[in-house]
């Protein structure tokens, strides 16, 4: 009986240990699960920080690889781009031109730099990036270039003037604290003279003398004016440019003629104010008289002046009266723009005995092509019937490229191109 109670304790205690040995064996199983708990034991960590097993280093070790190999595969750059993929295809097309792959270029970089933040948010606007993206080369760019290729292709090469005399003459200088001002010289030498284009006067054909006005505060427009333009167009420049000799000088080695603009009240001033030194009718005659001397001061070499947007102040005789006299005894020609039919400055210009001229037509009072055209056909008709005719025009890219065409298509139709010195004195005084 002792023998057999025994053998059931040993059973027993073998059959316990069988049950439990099962208990173990997981245990033994953590270490091939280690990778598994690790990504889980990031929360118990943060909830137990003492434990022993996980140290930080190893985490932030591994966490940042998890995090940077998930961050390109969360962003989905890959539809994207593919999308896109065919935009730069279009531009391999178009490998020959470097500047249409360089934009692309530079705009890639710049979302990428700034985060992968952005990427993710592309695909709620998908639709929109490409479209933004084919607005700024579709929508601005060809506007701008076509701008610029009006200017630049078809202002055809002109064939080169004579350059005319380097100026200023020292002798036509009175040197004051304002600046050089033009005089008349010893034997009666007078600027409207020895800075004027020569001209044949025994030419019989009728002649037109065309003005670009209001030059020198747009360089673009200067040299476009300058160097695309026969010599024998008058340039007129401000007399707040910043490099008003400058543009001179090189006017007058293109061969051309050149006036000042003096700005004059306009009848929708102070709405419009043409500038800091404009002449009013609100001042007096001294007044004016010292901003027509500044005016004048900026620059030297040039034959004369014509007013800029003086529609007031040219009606007005009591004002009028000591400009042109002024003028006149300083040896230079007035042009009236013709920006008021109700203009004194012939009938002032004849008490003072000046020598003078008004605008026949503004060319391009509306720019646009077709009006610009209509123009100058009245103009040509005018200068067939009266023997000479005046046309103005501003620098707008559209009035220098149909001035640049219209001088050949005059000559050729046998017209005269003239400087405004060759008219001045026995233009028509017919308004527009």
């Amino acid at each position: 009986m002792l023998l057999l109670g025994f053998a059931v304790l040993v059973a027993g205690v073998v059959v316990w240990l069988v049950l439990t040995s099962p208990t173990p064996l997981p245990v033994a199983e953590k270490p091939a699960g280690k990778p598994l708990t690790d990504v889980t034991a990031e929360a118990p960590n943060a909830a137990n920080p003492s434990a022993p097993e996980y140290t930080p280093a190893k985490q932030p070790a591994e966490t940042p690889p998890a995090v940077e190999k998930s961050t390109p595969e969360i962003a989905v750059p890959a539809p994207i781009s593919t999308q896109p993929v065919p935009q730069t295809g279009a531009d391999a097309k178009a490998a020959a031109d470097p500047t249409t792959q360089s934009p692309p270029a530079t705009d890639t970089p710049v979302p990428g730099a700034t985060a992968v933040a952005p990427v993710p948010k592309t695909p709620t606007s998908a639709a929109t990036k490409p479209v933004v993206a084919e607005k700024p080369p579709g929508a601005p760019t060809p506007p701008i270039s076509t701008a610029r290729a009006v200017v630049t292709k078809k202002l055809p090469p002109v064939p080169p003037d004579p350059a005319l005399s380097p100026s200023p003459d020292p002798a036509l200088l009175q040197i004051t604290t304002l600046g050089p001002l033009p005089r008349i010289g010893s034997y009666r030498r007078l600027p409207r003279r020895v800075y004027a284009k020569p001209f044949d006067i025994a030419d019989k054909r009728p002649r037109v003398a065309i003005v670009i006005s209001g030059l020198g505060l747009s360089a673009a427009a200067t040299e476009s004016a300058i160097q695309g333009l026969p010599g024998s167009v008058t340039l007129a420049f401000a007399p707040y440019s910043a490099r008003l000799n400058e543009w001179i000088r090189l006017a007058r080695a293109a061969g051309h003629e050149v006036l000042i603009n003096v700005p004059m009240e306009p009848t929708n001033y102070p709405a419009y104010d043409p500038g800091p030194q404009t002449l009013l009718t609100s001042l007096n005659a001294e007044g004016n008289l010292d901003r027509l001397l500044w005016s004048l001061s900026r620059g030297t070499g040039y034959v004369g002046v014509v007013d800029f947007l003086g529609s007031r102040f040219t009606t007005s005789r009591k004002h009028m009266l000591p400009i042109l006299r002024a003028l006149n005894e300083r040896g230079l020609l007035y042009l009236d723009s013709g920006s008021s039919p109700r203009s004194v400055s012939a009938v002032v210009a004849s008490d003072v005995n000046m020598t003078w001229a008004m605008a026949t037509l503004t060319l391009d009072q509306r720019a646009s092509r077709t009006e610009i055209d209509r123009k100058f056909s009245k103009l040509e008709q005018r200068a067939k019937r009266d023997k000479r005719a005046i046309g103005i025009a501003s620098p707008y890219p559209v009035s220098l490229e149909r001035v640049a065409a219209w001088v050949r298509q005059l000559e050729a139709r046998g017209i005269a191109i003239a400087p405004i010195s060759a008219l001045a004195g026995v233009a028509s005084t017919a308004k527009k």
